[in-house]
């Protein structure tokens, strides 16, 4: 008697084509490992096709891998279905576009698996008082080639190992756990080409990476906490650390009065330049874009803004983010609150408090 599909043994392992990929050499993340196309006959040297030369399986096998001849392979391991499998390479592959995208500082091409790259020519007709054909190209054009100076900056980077490590861990800790939902959010927003989509997903990630789900002022939670990674950080002279502390860190909406005083410096912040953090003050912008999208004004975020976070978020704040993660791998949002709580008050601060109570000095006191 036949088994039935049930009753199959799944594969040891599966080959699947990435469109529009090169790489130097095996490269893994995870646990895929992803291949030079022209590996592809080594790749089943010790396991050829159930058939002979001329017959359909056979040939078959071999005519999938000569399609991969100048992309690349991934080799992802079995054990379950073909849907789990691939869903595990997109993952893999997640990380690897995040990656790219770190790197660059104009628009990339993309790659993928077949379905996955939006790419795609759309032809209509436009009508005046007579009608003529256009076309507009939508998406990403396909190909990247990673070179071996790519691959030296990936080993290198205590960020995406980690990431890829995570991947492959079947038990993560919370922050391994945050690190990979936090990348598949951002992967996934980085290939949306509507922008409130996309500020949508820019601002989800930054939710998994650095938010505990709990009630409370969490847009105001959240702007501290980016604000940590971010202020001061591409000039080397970070908030808290290579000076002192400013107030729109200093304070915790969770302390008593905090939420007040931070909607007073805000204000105060938005009137005065003086008053003005920008690194915090642009998180909460990104934020209120954010929820015109989620609640029925999409159309008020605009392509700058939300390709504006997502750059700023790939090229600066997630790789400290990520780091953090890794460092902090138990509890790693209280750490970062306990963190940011035990900075030193500045020098001042009680000047700095009678100031912004009274909402009428267009210059801050200093705080040292």
């Amino acid at each position: 008697m036949a088994r039935s599909s049930s009753d199959r043994v799944p594969p040891d392992r599966y080959l699947i084509p990435v469109e529009g990929l090169c790489i130097p050499h095996r490269w893994e993340i995870g646990r895929v490992a992803l291949h030079p196309g022209t590996a592809g006959t080594d790749l089943v040297q010790d396991a050829p096709p159930i058939e002979d030369e001329d017959d359909f399986f056979h040939d078959r096998v071999y005519e999938l891998l000569d399609s991969a001849m100048e992309s690349t392979i991934a080799e992802v391991p079995g054990g379950s279905d073909v849907d789990a499998a691939m869903e595990e390479l997109r993952e893999s592959l997640d990380v690897l576009r995040l990656f790219q995208l770190s790197r660059q500082t104009t628009q990339s091409t993309s790659f993928g698996l077949s379905g996955d790259i939006r790419a795609s020519l759309v032809e209509y007709v436009a009508i005046w008082e007579k009608s003529a054909p256009g076309s507009r190209f939508v998406g990403d054009y396909v190909g990247f080639t990673f070179t071996e100076d790519s691959y030296n900056d990936w080993a290198n980077s205590t960020a995406f190992q980690f990431l890829s490590g995570s991947l492959a861990d079947p038990s993560p800790a919370e922050g391994p756990s945050r690190a990979v939902t936090g990348a598949r959010l951002l992967a996934r927003a980085a290939t949306e080409h509507r922008p409130d989509l996309k500020m949508l997903g820019v601002m989800a990630a930054l939710e998994a990476w650095l938010l505990n789900r709990q009630s409370g002022p969490q847009t105001l939670r959240l702007a501290r906490h980016v604000t940590w990674f971010g202020c001061g950080l591409p000039e080397n002279d970070q908030c808290g650390r290579d000076r002192p502390v400013c107030p729109y860190l200093h304070l915790s909406p969770d302390c008593k009065g905090g939420i007040s005083r931070i909607k007073k410096l805000q204000e105060l912040g938005s009137t005065y330049d003086a008053w003005r953090c920008s690194e915090w003050h642009r998180v909460m912008d990104w934020y209120d874009a954010r929820s015109d999208a989620a609640h029925g004004n999409p159309q008020s975020v605009d392509t700058k803004e939300a390709n504006s976070a997502e750059y700023c978020v790939l090229h600066y704040l997630m790789e400290p983010i990520l780091n953090w993660l890794r460092e902090h791998p138990q509890n790693p949002v209280a750490d970062l609150e306990a963190m940011i709580d035990g900075v030193e008050e500045p020098g001042g601060w009680q000047e700095m408090v009678k100031a912004i109570n009274s909402q009428d000095r267009s210059v801050p006191p200093s705080l040292t």
